[in-house]
């Protein structure tokens, strides 16, 4: 009868040290993630190029969240179309990867990082007076609605101009977090 009753008694200390190990791994995994999530405030940066500069080369238009009835917890993109004002073609990443498009969110949003894809994405050429729409952000970025209510953010385009230089254009733009 006591070998029986060892049997059981192990088999209950494995259970609970299993499922104590699978609770910690749960726990550990999503509090890594949120170790990424940060609050920003819309300030416009630029890099090589002035904004001033850059809003007589580029403009982005249309500036809205996919999908646009936006409810906590979704995760969503940013589009925005890009209109190329300047006398000679731009150029920027596009693909499944890369998305020259950024956004920082001033509130009700969180930024996730994961690890995303990390294949290269041809150059997009966009000629002058010409127009695209694009989305981002880029491949292991996450953004999702944590809060509901009117939400302030930029959006970010960077770019090469033709003569080379990275550039970018920040746009501000506001949207609604339903519950």
């Amino acid at each position: 009868m006591q070998k029986p009753f060892k049997l059981t008694q192990l088999s209950v200390v494995v259970s609970i040290t299993v499922s104590g190990f699978l609770l910690f791994s749960i726990l550990s995994i999503s509090l890594n993630q949120i170790q990424y999530v940060f609050s920003q405030s819309p300030v416009n940066s630029t890099t090589s190029k002035s904004n001033e500069n850059s809003s007589k080369e580029v403009d982005l238009i249309n500036i809205h969240t996919s999908p646009s009835n936006l409810k906590v917890p979704s995760k969503f993109e940013v589009g925005a179309t890009v209109v190329n004002k300047s006398p000679g073609a731009i150029t920027f990443s596009a693909g499944v990867c890369d998305s020259p498009l950024s956004a920082k969110f001033l509130n009700n949003v969180v930024i996730r990082h994961t690890q995303g894809c990390t294949t290269s994405s041809p150059p997009f050429h966009l000629k002058p007076g010409d127009q695209v729409t694009i989305a981002g952000p880029s491949s292991g970025t996450i953004y999702q609605a944590f809060a509901s209510g009117q939400t302030k953010a930029t959006a970010t385009l960077n770019y090469q101009s033709e003569d080379g230089h990275a550039a970018s254009f920040t746009k501000p733009f506001e949207f609604t977090i339903n519950p």
